[in-house]
């Protein structure tokens, strides 16, 4: 039985977006070459051959406890949908891990890498990363018919949570929008995706690309290099709480599940914590005199 084929389908018949797939085969692919390695066929793999496995990948890449978290979950999908047999939460516990704040830019380290960007396309994606807060594949996936130039608008229909929502749209990024168009030569002007490939308008813009421009063009600046596609996702979102938006339109506009994952911005906003009266203070004055 060829699994990994197996595995995939399932996968698609889940619904799940080509980027998580992507993922998920990044982790079961190796561990089916693992348990080939050990001479262990997956219908025959024990809980302790699951765990050899965890333990062998986490020292081989490097990887974090949330990360071990990921393909535990992975694992027990391919557990429960290939090999149809029932998942023992007890054998292969999740990892408990710190949660660090991501970083964000400043105002100022944002105008500072956009303004220096001298490649159009480039210049153009991350000022929409920033002025929109879409993931990087969401970016990618952008189609022509998704600017909505009537109602500055921006429809994200190829989401992580499957979910639609639309995005304001700054007259100035339709703007940019429009001198990006007509600046590019006839046999490359965009007709489904609004970034295409280097040499290709039939698929859209690969991330890796976008990616490795961001990184160079960070370390030419100097800048943190804790700086990547996704910190303009953040810096939109702290920036946007800091000018007065609202949790509630933020998740919304983020395409956020849960609002908790929204909240983490009220501590990344410098203005919530600078406007902020300790109560301390309130009182402190009646002993203190």
């Amino acid at each position: 039985m060829d699994y990994f084929s197996v595995f995939i389908q399932m996968l698609q018949a889940k619904g799940l977006t080509d980027n998580t797939i992507r993922s998920y085969k990044t982790y079961i692919k190796p561990y089916l070459e693992y348990l080939s390695s050990v001479a262990v066929a997956p219908e025959n793999a024990s809980w302790q051959a699951m765990r050899d496995y965890l333990s062998w990948i986490r020292l081989e890449r490097n990887l974090s406890d949330r990360t071990i978290n990921m393909i535990i979950s992975y694992l027990q999908f391919f557990h429960m949908y290939i090999l149809h047999k029932p998942w023992d939460r007890t054998q292969i516990p999740f990892r408990k891990f710190n949660v660090y704040l991501p970083f964000v830019p400043s105002r100022k380290e944002v105008l500072t890498f956009i303004s220096s960007l001298e490649d159009p396309k480039a210049r153009l994606a991350v000022s929409i990363l920033y002025a929109t807060g879409l993931r990087l594949d969401e970016l990618c996936h952008l189609k022509c018919k998704d600017i909505i130039s009537s109602s500055k608008k921006i429809h994200v229909s190829d989401s992580k949570n499957h979910q639609d929502r639309f995005v304001p749209m700054p007259d100035m990024i339709w703007q940019m929008i429009l001198s990006y168009y007509h600046g590019l030569p006839v046999e490359m002007k965009p007709d489904t995706w609004l970034f295409t490939q280097q040499r290709s308008t039939c698929h859209p813009m690969d991330k890796q690309w976008l990616q490795k421009f961001i990184l160079e063009h960070r370390s030419a600046l100097g800048m943190s290099d804790k700086l990547t596609s996704h910190s303009f996702r953040h810096a939109y979102a702290t920036h946007s709480y800091e000018n007065g938006m609202d949790l509630l339109t933020l998740k919304t506009f983020l395409g956020h599940k849960s609002l908790n994952s929204t909240a983490i911005y009220v501590h990344l906003a410098a203005s919530s914590l600078s406007k902020t009266v300790n109560p301390f203070e309130q009182i402190g004055g009646g002993f203190l005199g």
